[in-house]
Formats: C-alpha cells, structure tokens, sequence
C-alpha cells in the first residue's frame, strides 16, 4: 500500500482554482489575467476548513505507521521468558549483595534497613514465580519435577526467612540466604541442556 503525501492531497483538491485564477481571460483578449472566481467569504471558510480538516486527516494516515513499517520492538523491554530470566538472575546477585552484607556488618543493620531487607524478600519470592515460567520451557519430566520441587522450596525458605528478619537475626538469615542461593544454583543447572561429558 502506497503512502499518499497530504501535499498530495491538497494540490489535487486546490489545483482546478489555481487553473482558473492564471488561466487566460475567456474573451480572448491579448494579455493574460488574474481570473479569479468571484467567493464571498463564507465559501473561502468553508472550502479552507474542508481543506485544512482533510490535510489533517491525510496526515493522521499519513504519519500512522502502517503494521508492515512499525517496528517490532521499541527495544526497552525483553520478551516473555527472557525477561523472567533476567530478572531471577538480578534477584540472586541482589540476595548474594544482601547477604554478604548482613553477614559482614550485622551491628551496622537498623531497623529501617531490616524492613527493606523484609521488602526484599517479597521480591525473592516474586522470583520464583518468574521461575516458575522459566520451568515451563523444561521438557524433561524429571528435570521439570525437580525444578518444581526447587522453587516450592524456595518460596517456602523465603517465608521462613522473615522470621530472623523481623527479630534481627543476622546468622539465621545467613543460613536461609546460603540456603535459597543453593536452590538458585540448583535450578539454573536443571536449565542447562548440555552434557557434563562435553
């Protein structure tokens, strides 16, 4: 499908005035002029509204861009699955940051930053629903079994995690925090399609 200009469009629409305003007088006189068609200015505002409102739709369809032209992607976001995947691994080196953290400086730890430690375990747990996509793409019954078990498990540590969380305790979340990183290991091996022997 062609694109049809709205310069196009207008000059089409505008041209039998402009013919007859420099066309020669119809007497036949020797000199050529202005042969204007006599408007009263009503019609002047009608025609350069008809006009203009044209212009403006010829240029909405114009300016639209057409499914075969548009782009496939504005390219800010990942598709489904790759995006889950993304955001499982950003998940696992954050609870790695977090960890290393509590387990580095327990003393320096408040309890605003105990409470965003809490907010980051909603997070953890949000993750291994966006696993639980990614184990779709697992075709071996077992592997597929196992992953299911791994991120059952997962969301269930995560729930016990809160506990040492909201009484400070920093070694037991160390513990749950080594725990669900293992599970996070556990389950991107299930993911891998290659042989050991290779």
């Amino acid at each position: 499908m062609k694109k049809v200009s709205s310069f196009v469009v207008i000059a089409v629409l505008v041209r039998p005035y402009i013919a007859e305003a420099f066309a020669p007088s119809i007497e036949g006189r020797s000199r050529t002029q202005l042969h204007a068609i006599p408007n009263s200015r009503r019609d002047f505002l009608t025609s350069s509204i008809a006009i203009s409102s044209l212009a403006a739709a010829t240029s909405a369809v114009v300016l639209s861009p057409f499914p075969g032209v548009a782009d496939v992607s504005d390219g800010n976001a990942l598709p489904e699955g790759a995006l889950q995947f993304s955001r499982v691994i950003k998940v696992r080196a954050q609870l790695n940051s977090v960890a290393k953290r509590v387990a580095d400086r327990p003393s320096e730890i408040d309890k605003a930053e105990w409470d965003k430690i809490d907010d980051f375990l909603r997070t953890l747990y949000s993750a291994g629903e966006d696993m639980k996509v990614i184990a779709k793409g697992i075709y071996e019954p077992a592997k597929k079994t196992k992953a299911d078990e791994d991120i059952k498990l997962l969301q269930s540590l995560v729930q016990v995690a809160q506990k040492p969380v909201s009484n400070g305790d920093s070694a037991g979340f160390a513990v749950v925090a080594a725990k669900v990183d293992g599970l996070f290991e556990d389950f991107f091996d299930l993911l891998r399609d290659i042989p050991d022997e290779l």
